[in-house]
């Protein structure tokens, strides 16, 4: 899928909402990985939905302190919001995107549906693909985001294959990246669940007739970094 064929199904409102058969999410998930503007406008939809949550949290704790405060005023109480509008409205699509966001788990993993919320990012600045540094991403144990990274490879190919792997050599994600789109950011959306304490790798490979082989010899640059957890 190109980023004209995306704009033209709108494929950012339908992946949120999960109206995508898979196959055209698979495409769309192809294409963003390396397309700054669509990653931007999922981004955008995830960041409403994230302070949505934050208001909807703040108005919900003062409805509790007003409970537990005495009653005042008689029957004139009943006049009094209780929830303001706006965060009335959020509430509504707080609603809607908790039960329509599909964030697809690995492959590993076919039979099993998340329905999960990219709220946030993490970002792998400092790190080059030469693999010589590393960075520690404090993450929750649920939480869902992106990976973004600059895709500066060590060499060139018409093609890429970027891979997710853990600390004994496992594949956990797989993704295509065009030559094209080296040498600049590229977001990579990471399943909630699917990274624990421990070391990790984002390994690139030229894959210079788009076979989606992995050939070591193709080597093109690995971007370590660890994980921890936080509260």
């Amino acid at each position: 899928m190109d980023h004209k064929e995306a704009v033209r199904l709108q494929a950012a409102e339908k992946y949120v909402l999960g109206e995508f058969p898979p196959n055209l999410r698979d495409e769309y998930e192809e294409h963003f990985f390396d397309c700054a503007e669509c990653a931007v406008d999922v981004k955008a939809i995830a960041a409403f939905v994230d302070v949505s949550r934050e208001v909807l949290r703040a108005e919900t704790e003062k409805l509790a302190e007003k409970k537990a405060a005495p009653a005042q005023g008689g029957w004139l109480n009943w006049f009094r919001p209780v929830i303001a509008v706006p965060a009335f409205a959020a509430l509504l699509l707080v609603i809607g995107y908790q039960s329509f966001v599909i964030i697809p788990k690995p492959p590993a993993r076919p039979d099993s549906v998340a329905s999960q919320i990219l709220f946030s990012s993490h970002a792998l600045r400092g790190v080059n693909t030469a693999g010589e540094e590393s960075r520690t991403l404090s993450i929750r144990p649920d939480e869902a985001f992106f990976l973004n990274f600059d895709f500066v490879p060590t060499h060139g190919f018409d093609n890429y294959i970027a891979q997710l792997e853990d600390a004994e050599g496992r594949v956990l994600l797989r993704s295509k990246i065009a030559g094209a789109n080296a040498n600049q950011e590229a977001h990579l959306p990471i399943p909630a669940g699917m990274l624990h304490p421990g070391k990790y790798v984002l390994a690139f490979y030229g894959d210079p007739n788009a076979s989606g082989k992995i050939n070591p010899q193709n080597d093109a640059g690995r971007l370590p970094f660890t994980v921890e957890f936080r509260p």
